[in-house]
């Protein structure tokens, strides 16, 4: 069963573009393994970022995550059952998002403005949907 697993965290104060390679880099060989595709976004300092795959990989996935001393201030938004995976071309898309970008694709200017119900983030997931048809048609 596919479930989509969707947080937003803060990145440690001068994080650096290498740190941010590094942490790529692991992602798309662990997601790669474990049958993991998804997406992280970068914005001002704040990351959100999309898992998609097995209910328990994914959970031991964000524990693992929210033990990693380049990121704190974990949110998460967003945990279901998913018909499709939305990067199913993906280990791990990345993009940096400008305020013009962020404003155009959700309507919100900072990440700490997307909520959740009951465990359903219905912005954050529109978001990750026009990125990745954004991606597809580039």
């Amino acid at each position: 069963m596919l479930y989509e697993l969707i947080y937003r965290s803060t990145a440690k104060p001068g994080l650096t573009e290498e740190e941010l390679k590094t942490i790529l880099t692991t992602a798309r060989q662990f997601n790669s393994e474990n049958n993991i595709t998804g997406c992280l976004l970068f914005h001002e300092g704040q990351f959100l970022q999309l898992l998609e795959g097995d209910f328990q990989v994914l959970l031991d996935l964000y524990d693992k995550i929210k033990r990693d001393p380049r990121h704190r201030e974990f949110l998460l938004l967003h945990m279901k059952e998913s018909p499709q995976r939305v990067y199913d071309r993906w280990t791990m898309a990345f993009k940096t998002l400008n305020n013009n970008e962020l404003r155009d694709y959700s309507g919100v200017s900072e990440f700490t403005e997307l909520e959740t119900e009951e465990e359903e983030s219905s912005i954050s997931v529109e978001l990750f949907q026009a990125i990745s048809q954004d991606m597809v048609s580039h």
